[in-house]
């Protein structure tokens, strides 16, 4: 099987990672900055990105989309 990503945007990082790993049995892959991390299960793997801060998950695409 192939593995999937799923970017989630989220307003709060920390949060959502400790509901992911604590909860839900996902394992930390990155977490590199605070508005920024990666954890999978399986085939799964979700990028969760906060809205602010530099390369927040709500900056325009390099085409302005």
């Amino acid at each position: 099987m192939t593995t999937v990503s799923v970017r989630y945007i989220v307003d709060d990082v920390e949060a959502a990672l400790a509901f992911y790993t604590g909860i839900l049995d996902f394992d930390l892959v990155i977490h590199p900055a605070p508005a920024f991390a990666v954890a999978s299960r399986g085939d799964l793997r979700l990028l969760l990105s906060s809205p602010h801060g530099p390369g927040g998950g709500a900056q325009p695409a390099a085409d302005g989309s």
